[in-house]
């Protein structure tokens, strides 16, 4: 499990970095709309998922929101999160929390582009060649069994295969250098949860499951990967 997180989270800083500097992004504003698929088969989990997702963001990306409706199996994930400096607030629906990640103390001294940098050689990240997605000209990185395809740092393409999981994302719809208002930046008020109060909690909810429970118990991967996709999200991957 442990593993799975740590290729997950790398991937997704790497999809905010490859470009990274003083601006996250080289534009200065924009919103995207997102088509994504999903399946595949999981710790024996099989997965078969379509989703919808828009990107709003300002400020060269400093300042970001992602909102994401997923259907699987008759029922409907809406995810949320929200970028900020740094900081990453992704919203849980079903709890009526926020989890707040501080990116930047994660990364200590580094800035994003040098901590982009390395995870990329770490992870044998290349950038293969140039492409187009509606009609605007990205960079194509591979890392790790994805293929991204990057326009000023904003993913509008992602192939990925990853431990029996494959995931395809492409953009519909781009507007970039537009106003985006700032209600489409808004978080619900719900109680704010640091990373590690949630990771507790999560680690409490589930040893007490198992040690109540007749067998042994799976770990859930629904509340991981909401996680995890509200972290990635933010940073082009799915």
């Amino acid at each position: 499990m442990k593993k799975f997180i740590f290729i997950l989270l790398s991937v997704t800083v790497l999809t905010s970095c490859v470009y990274a500097n003083a601006k996250r992004y080289g534009v200065s504003s924009g919103i995207v709309e997102y088509k994504t698929s999903t399946k595949g088969n999981l710790l024996g989990f099989a997965t078969n998922s379509e989703g919808s997702s828009k990107l709003y963001f300002k400020d060269y990306g400093n300042v970001e929101l992602r909102e994401e409706t997923i259907h699987q199996g008759g029922n409907a994930n809406h995810v949320k999160t929200k970028f900020v400096n740094g900081m990453v607030y992704t919203v849980d629906e079903k709890k009526k929390i926020i989890i707040k990640s501080d990116m930047q103390s994660m990364m200590g001294d580094k800035n994003m582009k040098a901590m982009g940098e390395d995870m990329l050689k770490q992870m044998g990240g290349k950038k293969i060649g140039k492409g187009k997605v509606l009609g605007y000209p990205c960079d194509i990185w591979t890392a790790m069994g994805s293929k991204m395809w990057f326009y000023k740092g904003v993913l509008l393409k992602l192939e990925s295969s990853m431990l029996g999981i494959k995931t395809m994302q492409h953009a519909t719809k781009v507007k970039f250098g537009v106003h985006v208002p700032s209600s489409k930046f808004a978080l619900p008020n719900y109680p704010i949860h640091t990373l590690n109060e949630y990771i507790q909690e999560q680690t409490k909810s589930e040893n007490s499951e198992k040690s109540s429970a007749p067998t042994p118990q799976v770990p859930k991967m629904e509340d991981v990967q909401k996680l995890m996709k509200g972290l990635g999200n933010m940073f082009g991957g799915h």
